[in-house]
Order: C-alpha cells, then structure tokens, then sequence
C-alpha cells in the first residue's frame, strides 16, 4: 500500500482574475478553497490512478473532521492524529490574461516539540514490509529539521521504500537516511548544492551525484520542460506533452503521485517516468491541487518524449 505524510497541512485558496495589482479591490467568480498539503495533493493522484492510499500525519483538531471528510469522499484512508492550532492558508492567485502565478504561503501554527515525538512513535507502529512511504513538504514549526531522517530509517528498518520531497534543511537532513527515491526542482537543485545549474548535461551531472549518496532514484522535476531521471547507469530527459497550461500548482506534487504508483506497480525505468510526467502534464490542464484525469493520463503517456542523456 501507497502512504504519503501529511505534517503541515493547509487550506488553499486559488483565485483566477483578469488581472491583478496591488492596492485595489476585485471580485473573484471562479475561487475555490479545499483542504491541501504536499502529501494530501499526491495522494489524490494516487487515488485517482486506483491505487489504495492513506495519508498518516497530523491535523489541527479544530479541523479534523474537514479533512477527514474530504478525503474520505475521495477513497483516501486516513490516520491523522488531532493536534492543536489551526491550518495555515495558502492563496494563489491567477491572472487568465497574461498566466502570471502570485503565491501567498502562510507559515501555519508553532508545535509543541512533544507533538513530533508522540507522531513518531504513532508512526512506527503502522509500518509494514513492503508498503511505500511518500515524505514530501515542509516541516511544521516546532519540528526539528531531521525529521524526514528519522522517518526514512524507521521505514527502511521495516522494510519499506521512501519517497522524499521536500527542500533546504529537510532535504539537506533527510538525504542521509539513504531514501529510495528523491525528486528535487531544479531550484531546490541549486540550494542543495548551493550554486546555479543550468542545461541538461549540468543538471543530470548533479542527478548522478545522489547515486554516489546511495539514492536509488533521483528524478529533477523541471517545470513544463518536464524532467530529468536517474537510476543506475540510466539518465533520461523526459519532455512532457506541450499544453496550455490552466493551473500549474502543484504539478511536481501530480508527478510524484505518478512515480509512487509506477513503483508499486513494478513499472520499467522508463515507463515509470512516462507516467510521472503524464500525471504531471494532466495536473497543469485541471484547476486544484492534487486534479487530474487518470483516462487523459495514459493517453499523454504516449507524447511524452525520452532520450538518454
């Protein structure tokens, strides 16, 4: 089975204006608002894609039974503990006539540090040989930066492959737990490495450094160009269908969904990459995080171009 965690969990607000500037006043007739967070987000694509999912972290009490609501309606199993504070908000805001993406990400509520340890023992009871764990996100205030580390070895002590997404020190932290797989942006790319990177040969030249880390899988998610993906003596550029794009948040988030199930499915190299980019690709033509159309995805399967590098 396919979990994802969920420790910062948000209520995202998306906006689509004509235009937008500061200092005035508009009236938004297409606004939508629904639970979120990096982990919720993948497990709707992996539901969609008909693979059993449930998402394990916590939630602020006072809106339990929102999220639990929402996704129960979505077939996504749930085991959340209560805690207390309130969701952050994050609002995007669109503008149609020009494509122009303005992000306003709210930093949530401090945790107490006891709330990290009473998660970690919740989560290690519940591992099982063989499961797929997905670790994407940030990290709640009042967690300590290495708690993707200590995940990742409680998980692969049990037998299970991780997935982990996420940036700066969690990121930094999380690598050295050795998780199966990793999918960094190109600019999450640079702050790991700390230098601008730039083309497909030095991008797949730094890919093929988390080999030498012990990182089965390294895939760079690069946006509507699509991707970059190492394993073994294989490195692909994977270009994604061209598209008009209407809601591209949370792209990478589809693309890591489409991995998750390709691994439980025991898909090829390439084909796992084909699906990724696909779910990624069906994400950008659907408004909300986490949307995609499981029939348009096969179909773009087929237009997703891969060359060795």
């Amino acid at each position: 089975m396919i979990y994802c965690t969920l420790l910062n969990p948000s209520i995202d607000c998306l906006y689509t204006l004509d235009q937008f500037c500061s200092g005035a006043t508009f009236v938004d007739t297409k606004s939508m608002t629904v639970p979120a967070g990096k982990g919720l987000n993948v497990a709707r694509v992996v539901s969609s894609l008909g693979e059993k999912v449930c998402i394990r972290g916590i939630v602020p009490v006072c809106n339990l039974e929102q999220v639990t609501s929402f996704v129960s309606r979505l077939e996504i199993e749930a085991d959340l503990i209560p805690v207390d504070g309130s969701l952050r908000i994050n609002t995007t805001i669109v503008e149609s006539t020009n494509g122009a993406v303005t992000h306003i990400n709210s930093a949530g509520s401090s945790l107490n540090e006891s709330v990290q340890y009473e998660f970690e023992r919740h989560f290690k009871k519940g591992l099982l040989q063989g499961d797929i764990y997905c670790m994407s996100g940030s990290l709640p205030k009042g967690f300590s930066n290495d708690t993707y580390d200590s995940l990742i070895r409680y998980s692969k002590e049990a037998g299970c492959k991780v997935m982990l997404d996420t940036r700066n020190d969690a990121l930094q932290m999380g690598i050295r737990a050795k998780p199966h797989m990793i999918k960094p942006n190109l600019d999450e790319l640079e702050e790991y490495f700390a230098e601008q990177i730039r083309g497909v040969h030095h991008i797949a030249l730094k890919a093929k450094r988390f080999l030498d880390m012990g990182i089965e899988y390294t895939f760079i998610s690069l946006g509507e160009d699509g991707m970059i993906a190492v394993h073994g003596n294989d490195c692909l550029l994977c270009n994604a269908p061209r598209v008009n794009a209407k809601d591209t948040v949370g792209c990478g988030d589809a693309l890591v969904g489409g991995l998750l199930v390709a691994m439980q499915r025991q898909f090829s190299f390439p084909e796992m990459c084909r699906l990724a980019v696909a779910c990624g690709t069906s994400k950008a033509l659907h408004k909300g995080p986490g949307v995609i159309d499981s029939n348009e995805v096969w179909q773009l399967m087929e237009d997703v171009e891969i060359t060795a590098v």
